[in-house]
């Protein structure tokens, strides 16, 4: 078995898997990037990493050798682009009857709770759509896969337990941060630094009374095995 993870940053995920698969199963990691990467040393002989811009058609020996491709969080990475890029990306490195695995962060369907959270969600959520970070792709992803030719099997988003609530909400605080730092040194403005301002609020002297979270998605879809690809033709 095949599987590759596309903008695996330190590969996490694939350190992961490679705990639970076999050692005859290959473990690619690609980023645009080797800036993350691992040392080679570090990792066991069945995990591999490259780069390779998942924005562009795969190279040819790339072409249809994998059974698995897996993404995830990669939600502020589509600024001003479509998400069929990289579905199209995807299809292309799946063999037959492979299997995409999308484990995504929908910021359109939060759960925020206290007064000021609510507040910040309010007046960000504008800015974010000025600057172009329109997160509306999430939700829409099961039609998209189903557009450009997958087979869809499972899409849902859920919640987090109550016992990953803090987890989330620090970990979502601490990326608005680097988000808003990010659309400051494109846009600077007063508004965004105001809205820095009020996140900095919420990290510090809300904290204990607030919940900001993200909901989880995950997607499961299927290029069409090769008996289907032909009668469709």
């Amino acid at each position: 078995m095949k599987i590759a993870e596309l903008g695996t940053g330190t590969g996490v995920w694939l350190f992961e898997a490679a705990k639970y698969l076999s050692p005859t199963t290959q473990l690619d990691g690609f980023d645009i990037s080797d800036e993350q990467f691992p040392l080679k040393e570090q990792c066991p002989s069945n995990l591999r990493f490259g780069i390779m811009d998942s924005f562009v058609d795969p190279p040819t020996s790339l072409v249809g050798q994998y059974d698995v491709v897996h993404l995830r969080m990669w939600t502020s990475n589509f600024r001003n682009r479509d998400s069929g890029v990289i579905i199209h990306h995807v299809m292309e490195l799946l063999k037959l009857g492979g299997y995409i695995q999308w484990e995504e962060a929908d910021l359109t369907h939060q759960v925020v709770v206290g007064d000021k959270a609510k507040q910040f969600e309010a007046e960000v959520n504008p800015l974010f759509d000025r600057v172009g970070l329109n997160y509306s792709w999430v939700p829409n992803l099961s039609k998209r896969v189903k557009q450009l030719g997958f087979l869809l099997i499972e899409f849902e988003r859920q919640q987090f337990q109550n016992n990953l609530m803090n987890l989330c909400t620090n970990t979502y605080l601490l990326a608005l941060r680097e988000i808003l730092q990010g659309v400051c040194q494109s846009c600077p403005s007063e508004a965004v630094i105001e809205h820095e301002i009020a996140l900095q609020h919420l990290l510090s002297e809300e904290r204990g009374s607030i919940v900001y979270n993200w909901s989880p998605t995950t997607l499961l879809g299927q290029r069409p095995p090769k008996d289907l690809v032909s009668m469709s033709e």
